[in-house]
């Protein structure tokens, strides 16, 4: 915050010739304004009628003949004399008179020091974003310029309209070719044709900004390359438009980058139609559908100081309109908290008023996760010692200082918070919060689960069979040993006939070797095939006796495929159905990291089926796992099945997003439940150890700085 100067009762020193003054648009109330423009720093200033008489009244006059003179004028009054101020600190502040007040020498080398900054504060206000200006391009677009000035016409506007329509409706006709454009880019080459298509695109980006502010008369200083959080983004310097009298001039301004985006993907598709499959055409791809909506994403953001924020700024008519919410939302703020009756910053229309308090709410918000989010990558890019000193840097100096300097204020407003006394309620219900925050009325944790039966045998056939009948229905009770299903394989009993003739010709061949001498010097052999062919026929009978499937041990068919009947060829691993024993059940549960500590063996608990038309069931935690699961074993619970657990599937597996830790637990069952499925999602609620939420942060800060720390 800039020091107040101290005037003399002398004439105030002349304002700088170089300055310009003009016209400009009206206030958002309606008032009229001026511009004053520094050619010298290329800066602009709007200031209103009153600041505007100030500076008509200036030369050769004192402060005090200033105020006098206002007065005659009919400026009188706290508004008035504070404009006045105000007006005389900023023109000092802002260097905008010929020499400063009082100690020409003192009053600059007091500015100057002002100015100074050390090189470590500059690092930390500007290492996530700065700017490199690359080229002067104001001669050449003014040279240019009439070449582009077709494209401002109402034609050019309806030739291009008329154009996307039409790509859309003949690239509808290719869908599936188009989309497939997009497999070219996981290449090296086309890893380049996207590089170069993006530089492409954001070129005339900025071109479309720049040719616009030229062709309304603007100067164009600078072009070049900004550098957020390390990334390149290039950038056009269009200032001047701010002493465009027109707000649609300058609307057209802000939109000229998008559109001139647009009009190029427009050209892009028609392109891409056209042309044959290579390189050109896959550039013309990314140039008519990526680029352009990644550019509305970022671009149209309000939140930001891009394209949207300008627009925003414009179409409300409110400059410098984040510093102006800002003082709104914080005088806001303090208003509903303290009641402090403190005048509003600026009077404005009252749905304007709400609309920047809201505005400057929302950009907080975003601000706080995007900072936030730059943190986290900042730390995960960098080894991890410049990568925590960063994250630390960036919480602290884009975080935590805003909430200081704010901390500040409410301090330097002590006396009148205490005055009004709505402070004692603020204390007594942040008191009350973190109280609250810190009683352990946490007692039980949730996690999901799937409910399973302990006892299940899946019924397949075993070979290549055809149904011949089937004896079961689905939730059937059954006995150990009762025919479930009957098949019949005709490649089976084949096999059957075929090793029977052959033991047949053995056997027979072993009667004669007495009255034949060959058969007699093979009878060794024969010996060893009969023993072979008999363990064969065997082995084959064996199989034809299993074709009767029947039940193991007494239980209840489940799963039962109603494709079922007779004439069915099977391929021999198929499920036909389940046999399960319903009157023993298994809950299979994934704790989360911070829970698992809070549970024990024989904690009791919940099962709580999804279906709510289902009975819940006691359960006991039998077994828990000391390491956290490797994968996830439950399908059902797989979030790329719908389920709870967040998963990533990798080469057929499912890999869990974060630590979860699989515990058992054992159902109790005390009735028989009749047509009981065999799989029951839900979830369960344990009992654990009391602890507060306020601990529960706590111990999660703890074991992430030893888990990076031990990194």
């Amino acid at each position: 915050m800039p020091t107040i100067v101290q005037v003399p009762d002398l004439p105030l020193p002349p304002l700088r010739q170089e300055l310009r003054i003009e016209r400009g648009a009206p206030l958002v109330s309606g008032a009229p304004s001026w511009t004053i423009f520094d050619p010298v720093r290329h800066m602009f200033f709007q200031i209103g009628q009153t600041e505007m008489a100030i500076l008509s009244l200036w030369r050769g006059r004192s402060a005090p003949a200033l105020g006098a003179e206002l007065r005659r004028q009919g400026y009188a009054g706290e508004a008035a004399d504070g404009a006045l101020k105000s007006m005389i600190q900023f023109c000092f502040a802002n260097g905008l008179t010929q020499r400063p007040a009082g100690d020409a020498v003192q009053s600059l080398t007091a500015q100057r020091e002002r100015s100074r900054r050390d090189w470590w504060r500059w690092m930390l206000d500007n290492y996530l974003f700065f700017r490199v200006p690359l080229v002067r391009p104001s001669a050449f677009l003014e040279r240019t310029v009439s070449r582009v000035a077709p494209l401002w016409s109402q034609v050019a506007l309806l030739v291009f309209l008329a154009a996307g329509v039409l790509g859309l409706l003949l690239v509808s006709r290719q869908w599936d070719a188009f989309i497939g454009s997009f497999l070219y880019f996981f290449s090296l080459e086309g890893a380049i044709a996207y590089g170069f298509s993006l530089i492409l695109v954001k070129l005339v980006h900025e071109l479309g900004h720049a040719y616009t502010a030229t062709h309304f008369g603007c100067r164009v200083p600078t072009m070049g390359v900004s550098f957020l959080v390390m990334m390149p983004v290039l950038y056009t310097d269009t200032t001047s438009a701010w002493r465009l009298r027109s707000r649609r001039e300058r609307l057209l301004i802000d939109c000229a980058g998008v559109t001139a985006e647009l009009m190029l993907a427009t050209v892009a598709v028609l392109a891409w139609l056209a042309l044959p499959d290579g390189i050109l055409r896959s550039v013309a791809f990314i140039v008519g559908t990526t680029s352009w909506i990644m550019t509305l994403v970022v671009n149209l953001n309000p939140f930001m100081r891009f394209d949207g924020y300008y627009l925003l700024s414009d179409m409300l008519g409110v400059p410098n309109l984040q510093m102006r919410s800002f003082a709104l939302g914080r005088w806001w703020l303090r208003e509903r908290l303290f009641d402090l009756s403190e005048p509003r910053p600026e009077v404005l229309p009252n749905p304007v008023h709400l609309g920047l308090i809201a505005y400057a709410f929302a950009t907080w918000l975003y601000r706080l996760v995007l900072y936030v989010g730059i943190a986290l990558l900042v730390y995960h890019f960098f080894f991890k010692a410049l990568g925590i000193l960063l994250f630390a840097v960036e919480m602290v100096v884009f975080i935590g200082r805003p909430i200081w300097h704010e901390m500040q204020a409410w301090h330097d407003r002590a006396s009148a918070i205490r005055h009004r006394g709505r402070h004692r309620w603020w204390l007594w219900l942040t008191g009350g919060t973190i109280l609250l925050l810190a009683l352990p009325i946490k007692r039980h944790i949730t996690a999901p689960a799937v409910m399973v039966t302990i006892g299940d045998t899946p019924l397949v056939a075993g070979d290549v069979a055809r149904i011949e009948t089937v004896h079961v229905t689905s939730g059937q009770r059954v006995r150990a040993g009762t025919a479930l299903f009957t098949l019949a394989s005709p490649d089976l009993d084949r096999q059957i006939a075929r090793r029977g003739v052959t033991l047949t010709r053995i056997e027979a061949q072993l009667a004669r070797a007495m009255a034949d001498a060959q058969d007699l010097s093979n009878r060794a052999v024969l010996e060893r095939e009969r023993i072979a062919e008999r363990d064969a026929l065997a082995g084959l009978e064996t199989r034809r006796t299993k074709l009767v499937l029947r039940a193991d041990t007494d239980g209840m068919i489940v799963d039962l495929d109603l494709g079922l009947h007779r004439g069915r060829w099977l391929n021999g691993s198929e499920i036909l159905a389940r046999l399960v024993t319903p009157g023993f059940r298994d809950v299979q549960a994934y704790v989360a990291e911070k829970d698992i500590r809070l549970i024990k063996i024989g904690a009791t608990g919940r099962f709580i089926p999804n279906d709510p038309t289902q009975r819940s069931y006691r359960v006991r935690l039998v077994e828990r796992t000391h390491g956290a699961a490797e994968r996830i074993d439950r399908e059902e619970l797989a979030s790329v099945n719908g389920g709870p657990v967040a998963v990533t599937e990798m080469n057929g597996a499912l890999i869990p997003n974060s630590a979860n830790y699989r515990v058992r637990l054992a159902a109790e069952i005390t009735e028989k439940v009749p047509n009981f499925e065999q799989i029951v999602p839900g979830r369960v609620v344990i009992a654990a150890d009391p602890t507060s939420p306020l601990l529960d942060v706590l111990s999660r800060i703890t074991r992430t700085y030893r888990a990076e720390a031990g990194g």
